[in-house]
């Protein structure tokens, strides 16, 4: 079993990026993982705290993902927000 942590904003600027840079490539891996395994269309989009884009899509074009997000109605776009 892993070791807990507790989950905050971490303030030195120098060890949120570096933090930010191991968790990214997992993150991304994760996602193709979940794409693969369950035949889902995936979109993952972070910015980095130096403004660097990350992303990783299942499907061919990010904008095809984003506009299929976009034509959901409001409030089930905001259902999917509320992760807990």
């Amino acid at each position: 079993m892993g070791r807990k942590i507790e989950i905050k904003k971490i303030e030195e600027t120098t060890k949120r990026q570096v933090t930010f840079s191991k968790r990214r490539s997992s993150l991304l891996k994760k996602a193709e993982e979940i794409a693969i395994c369950c035949d889902v269309d995936m979109l993952f989009v972070a910015f980095s705290p130096s403004g660097r884009l990350n992303k990783f899509c299942s499907q061919q074009r990010v904008e095809d993902m984003l506009q299929r997000y976009l034509n959901l109605p409001v409030e089930r776009r905001l259902t999917y927000m509320n992760i807990s």
